[in-house]
């Protein structure tokens, strides 16, 4: 078996690009790899380069070991190929939403384990632009505190860097809304949005239970619009989003699922979006279900993974 690992060197928590050593080590000395090739990202763009031109067949699976941003960059690449190599996530990163979602754990024995059992699923990814994105896109407040932080402070500080430039936005009076206009199938629909996310998964930007009935293969988008709100709503409405309780308040939250949509910008202003923590550019924006799946390595036995599915993975060993 043939694997391309490829390790962002600068991604958050840098002590856990040692485990993709390990990993590597660990499964060429069992005899699980034959060949391991290792990639170091130098710069935007290199992961996307490395997996964009991949060969159905050329690499049993690849290894991506970094934050979101450089999950995506590969998942754009093997998207784009459309070579079907599963993906397996080492997450290296600061929040590592996706992966936490999926259970996926960051010890080598963890990763090995995924490896051996070869458990892949096809999975859905969203598009935005002609932008693939496998986690979530957001924008409002919260994305911008997101942009808003150095790099540095994110990879010595981590997930504390996120909560405290949120209490330093919130406490300096920041509650800005942009006016949108958004376009489903369904209905066409205008808000004051605080904060606007498309979640493929249940949990984005640190929040464990954003989109508690959101599914890997249903072919939907689960889209949360953040009404305006006030400085006292911001504790009680974080709360209710930590339980999942967001979805029964409809004074706040509008929640929706759907296949695709059409996001406009109404009047003078900025609302930035990212998806999977990469900018989107300006609007308007398209988002769609792609009708390609990624093929994506999950842990068998995880009740993140069956909570996220709604058939249970088939293991598939590949050929070496």
């Amino acid at each position: 078996m043939k694997a391309l690992f490829i390790v962002n060197p600068n991604a958050g928590l840098r002590v856990f690009q040692n485990i993709a050593y390990d990993v590597a080590r660990h499964l060429l000395q069992s005899g699980d790899l034959d060949v391991c090739q290792f990639l170091y990202t130098k710069k935007g763009g290199d992961a996307f380069e490395a997996t964009a031109g991949l060969k159905p067949g050329e690499w049993n699976f690849v290894l991506a070991a970094g934050g979101d941003g450089t999950v995506n960059e590969v998942v754009n690449g093997l998207m784009t190929s459309d070579c079907g190599i599963p993906l397996l996530v080492l997450p290296a990163g600061t929040t590592n939403d996706f992966a936490t979602a999926l259970g996926i754990g960051r010890s080598s024995l963890a990763l090995e384990k995924l490896v051996k059992s070869f458990c892949v699923k096809d999975v859905d990814v969203g598009v935005c632009n002609g932008r693939y994105f496998l986690n979530s896109a957001s924008g409002g407040v919260i994305s911008n505190i997101a942009h808003n932080i150095p790099p540095e402070q994110k990879a010595q500080f981590g997930i504390l860097a996120y909560y405290s430039a949120g209490l330093k936005e919130f406490g300096d009076g920041n509650f800005t809304t942009s006016r949108l206009r958004i376009t489903t199938k369904e209905e066409t629909f205008e808000e004051d949005v605080f904060l606007l996310v498309i979640a493929n998964s249940f949990q984005a930007g640190g929040f464990q239970n954003l989109a508690p009935a959101a599914k890997l293969d249903d072919g939907l988008m689960d889209v949360f619009v953040v009404r305006n709100v006030g400085p006292f709503d911001v504790i009680p409405l974080v709360s209710m989003i930590q339980t999942g309780q967001h979805v029964k308040d409809e004074k706040h939250f509008k929640c929706i699922k759907t296949d695709g949509m059409h996001v406009e910008l109404l009047g003078d202003g900025l609302f930035s979006l990212d998806c999977d923590g990469e900018s989107l550019g300006k609007m308007p924006m398209d988002f769609k279900v792609s009708e390609k799946k990624l093929r994506l390595l999950v842990p068998a036995n995880s009740p993140k993974t069956k909570k996220l599915f709604s058939s249970k993975p088939a293991g598939r060993k590949p050929v070496k």
